[in-house]
């Protein structure tokens, strides 16, 4: 587990009421640098937390904070029931959270996602899938993250379980389940003695695989597990230069791709998502370092590329010290502001992303000409650009964790925006 001092320690009611959850909570905060005083709440209790007692002032982007506190930690249990919706948009609506999930989080609900966005406007390809959730929050103090301040955890492991393999059953198109985008699980374990039940429990399925995305390199506690080589690990990596200077508390490039090796040897599916490339002073170099080690040290599955995006200008550089960044970059972003507008993949234009792609690319082809590389939710120009020489399009890539994307697949073999029972996603006549 990460050493941690948060400034505050919550646990609602259901979790305290029995032995199996309240064991898991006592041994995080035995773990624990500093454990403060345990409040215990139920649900009508949250908007006054959260009004009187601070819970969500850190829950803003790391990077515009002077000091970066470790997260509150508040355990919860998931209540399958029918009143968890009402009891999510409640809270939105008395305390103005803006975070849907996190919402769901506080009061119990939340633990799969149905994802799924409008795909004609052609500024981002991602796979519509079933997400399926356990925590929200992280430890992991990234400049550019908004998902600081506080840490939601979930107990209820087993009657989490029970509950997942009812979804699976009722979706056998979905070949692949993606564990968080809303946290780091790795952070926790082995003292919550949750994740290690998920990655048994996938180990039993046929055809069926959990995919973990972390940048941690807190593995030791999982590499004995029965996971039959069902879990597929995908580390976000990047150049020890950006490490250093935009995510303090997450295992280092070197540490991540030793935990990498540390897993693939213990039969795990290792992966990689380049993600985000923030374009750091001397990037280029930056990139060569990384890509060197995690070829020298692991055969990976696939590997992802994905530019910082998801905001304007402005927002980058409230979140990120400009100085640290290459000002070429920089500049052709603050010039591209306004012709950039809402797409999701600004802040920066399509010149400066495909100069990075292609710098990353030709890193990776210089040491392995096989290893099937992708772009994450990048738009149609990127990908006309550059899908002919990564040998895919946006129907076909097999990206990081993607609900189809099993071990070992090359290239799709369906549709993936038809294949749901949603039916098909517009936007693909212009690809």
């Amino acid at each position: 587990m990460y050493p941690l001092s948060p400034p505050a320690l919550y646990a609602h009611a259901s979790v305290v009421a029995d032995p199996r959850y309240k064991a898991r909570l006592e041994r995080v905060a035995a773990g624990l640098t500093h454990a403060p005083e345990l409040v215990v709440c139920e649900d009508a209790d949250v908007p006054a937390l959260i009004k009187d007692r601070g819970l969500l002032a850190n829950r803003v982007p790391m990077g515009s904070l002077q000091t970066i506190p470790d997260p509150i930690l508040f355990f919860n249990t998931f209540r399958f029931d029918d009143g968890a919706e009402q009891r999510s948009a409640s809270l939105r609506a008395q305390c103005g959270a803006d975070s849907y999930h996190l919402a769901e989080a506080l009061t119990g609900g939340g633990p799969f996602h149905w994802f799924t966005e409008d795909t004609s406007r052609g500024d981002r390809f991602c796979r519509p899938c079933w997400r399926i959730h356990f925590q929200n929050g992280c430890a992991h103090k990234c400049h550019y993250c908004g998902l600081g301040g506080l840490l939601v955890t979930m107990v209820n492991v087993e009657d989490y379980i029970a509950q997942l393999g009812r979804l699976i059953a009722a979706h056998p198109w979905q070949e692949t389940y993606l564990l968080e985008d809303d946290a780091d699980v790795l952070c926790l374990e082995p003292e919550l003695g949750c994740l290690a039940p998920i990655i048994e429990y996938f180990g039993t399925l046929p055809d069926r695989y959990l995919i973990i995305h972390t940048k941690s390199a807190n593995v030791d506690w999982m590499l004995n597990l029965r996971h039959n080589g069902k879990t597929i690990v995908v580390w976000s990596i990047c150049g020890p230069e950006q490490a250093r200077a935009f995510e303090p508390n997450t295992g280092s490039t070197e540490e991540r791709v030793e935990a990498a090796r540390k897993a693939q040897q213990a039969g795990y599916v290792v992966r990689y998502k380049f993600k985000p490339i923030i374009p750091v002073r001397g990037w280029e170099a930056d990139a060569a370092r990384a890509v060197e080690l995690i070829l020298a040290r692991t055969r990976p599955d696939v590997i992802s590329l994905c530019v910082f995006m998801w905001m304007d200008f402005d927002d980058m550089a409230a979140r990120l010290n400009l100085g640290a960044l290459d000002p070429w970059a920089v500049e052709r972003a603050r010039a591209a502001a306004k012709e950039m507008g809402e797409l999701r993949c600004r802040p920066f234009p399509d010149d400066v992303r495909a100069r990075i792609y292609e710098v990353h690319l030709a890193e990776i082809r210089k040491r392995d000409a096989a290893v099937p590389v992708s772009l994450s939710t990048e738009s149609a120009s990127l990908w006309r650009l550059l899908g002919p020489r990564l040998g895919a399009t946006p129907l076909n890539y097999v990206c990081g964790c993607g609900p189809n994307a099993t071990p070992g697949r090359r290239t799709l073999t369906c549709n993936p925006y038809t294949i749901t029972a949603g039916g098909p996603v517009g936007g693909f006549e212009r690809l």
